[in-house]
């Protein structure tokens, strides 16, 4: 599966906050203190997120909306998730670190 939304994307208010996404269809992710691990599918109005379970730590600056993410819509460098009800959670931005293999051997 070749699809826009593989790839990992970010919180911009904390990048600990992530979905990333796998041609396999797994997805994993956090909110900043809680694990995400569930599946996605491509649906007819666009890739959907398989309800997930998760455990129910706090954390500063958590992004709780990115566990009830139930449909998503990549455009460009944004990813716009929207829950059950279709409403807009917010937006996550293309993690570019991640995409790009790294050049320096393992040094830094």
């Amino acid at each position: 599966m070749t699809h826009s939304v593989i790839g990992k994307w970010v919180a911009e208010q904390n990048a600990r906050a992530f979905l990333e996404f796998k041609e396999d269809g797994s997805l994993s992710g956090s909110d900043g203190a809680n694990r995400i691990v569930t599946t996605w599918t491509d649906e007819e109005n666009g890739p959907t997120v398989k309800p997930s379970l998760t455990t129910l730590m706090a954390a500063p600056n958590m992004v709780t909306w990115v566990t009830k993410a139930r449909r998503v819509e990549p455009d460009g460098r944004e990813l716009k998730l929207y829950d059950s009800e279709d409403n807009n959670l917010g937006v996550l931005i293309r993690d570019e670190a991640a995409e790009s293999p790294d050049t320096s051997g393992g040094r830094r």
